[in-house]
């Protein structure tokens, strides 16, 4: 299934300035997608207490349903949905490099074979190289993954330096905001030009409950 990676890579609201990007199956059709839920299990941690805490999963599943909500995506009301939307977040205490910051053997036009989210698609963290600690820098990746076909096929990224100072209803904004941006890209727009790579990221069956 060709799927070209391309990441461009935020925080979960407190960029000062987010840059984003997406990357998409082209052999998926979108159009037939109506219903969603969140992926099964409990959200993968971080490690960082900074971001392993309520507020910060709240205002993600907030902001990400209702984008969903507004394109006119519901719950299924019986059997399983037609995607899983699933999230992960990373910060760390450098200047931002998004030449190193999850890096995915994809970029290189190497099978795409790892996701960010360890609970499908090769099960391994996103890594990052070290850079001079003069600043905070936030990653926020967001996928949708195929039910029927256990495969990822549609990922949003952003990222951005941190403030810190911002307040509780400003970083509420901030994740609206970035999340809004990510998802003028869902459903993705089919190019007539669009290049593909023969790759491939499946879930595990045994990721996927009833």
């Amino acid at each position: 299934m060709p799927f070209l990676f391309l990441l461009i890579a935020s925080l979960t609201g407190a960029c000062t300035s987010a840059k984003v990007g997406y990357d998409y199956d082209r052999n998926t059709d979108f159009t037939t997608y109506r219903t969603y839920e969140w992926l099964p299990g409990p959200q993968e941690r971080t490690g960082d207490s900074r971001l392993d805490n309520s507020d910060v999963d709240m205002r993600i599943r907030i902001a990400v349903g209702g984008q969903l909500r507004l394109k006119g995506y519901t719950s299924p009301a019986t059997g399983k949905p037609d995607f899983y939307v699933a999230y992960h977040v990373g910060l760390n205490d450098l200047v931002p490099d998004m030449s190193s910051q999850y890096y995915s053997p994809g970029m290189s036009g190497i099978p795409f074979t790892r996701s960010a989210d360890s609970r499908y698609a090769g099960g391994h963290a996103p890594t990052s190289t070290p850079a001079s600690p003069a600043s905070l820098s936030g990653t926020l990746l967001v996928d949708v993954v195929d039910v029927s076909s256990n495969i990822l096929v549609w990922r949003a990224t952003a990222d951005g330096t941190v403030d810190p100072g911002l307040t509780s209803e400003q970083r509420d904004e901030r994740i609206r905001t970035i999340v809004h941006e990510m998802f003028t890209h869902f459903p993705p727009q089919r190019a007539k030009s669009a290049r593909s790579l023969p790759a491939q990221s499946t879930l595990p069956s045994s990721q996927i409950r009833p």
